[in-house]
């Protein structure tokens, strides 16, 4: 009877140490993506390096009168087009959802976006991320453009 309990205890044990791993690795992915917001608004090429894959790619998906307009760059173009002091584009996760398999995650994440002050567009951002040896890494970051906010849930504040 000793052994099953212990066997169960210990069991019991393992599942939560799991249970435990897995939500330390959400957090980070969560504070990786605050990082992107926080680098977006800082227009910081130097974070956007530290938490993005280098051969990374940002998607962008928008609608115009019932046509879908997609745009792809790489990383490296995409941060060439943030440095503009008269423009301060700041984005706010809505709520987030994530998921880990390993060394690979997905984070869902609603979003609205405001430049210098004025609300722009919301939608939902979708992040790929790449365990390295280094941490959690961008790998892709693609996102929907919506100016009418009734769709995605999302809206202005």
């Amino acid at each position: 009877m000793k052994i099953i309990f212990l066997l169960i205890l210990l069991l019991t044990n393992i599942n939560s140490f799991a249970q435990e791993q897995q939500n330390i690795g959400k957090k980070e992915i969560l504070f990786k993506i605050q990082q992107f917001f926080d680098a977006l608004e800082k227009q910081d090429t130097v974070l956007f390096k530290s938490i993005l894959l280098s051969n990374g790619q940002v998607w962008a998906i928008s609608e115009k009168e019932n046509a879908a307009k997609y745009s792809m760059r790489p990383f490296s173009d995409f941060m060439k087009t943030l440095i503009n002091p008269a423009r301060i584009i700041q984005e706010r996760m809505l709520s987030s959802e994530v998921k880990i398999h390993y060394r690979i995650a997905m984070a869902w994440v609603p979003y609205t976006l405001d430049i210098s002050g004025k609300f722009s567009h919301c939608g939902v951002d979708l992040f790929t991320m790449l365990k390295t040896d280094e941490g959690w890494k961008i790998a892709t970051a693609a996102y929907t453009i919506e100016p009418d906010c009734s769709r995605s849930g999302s809206g202005p504040e």
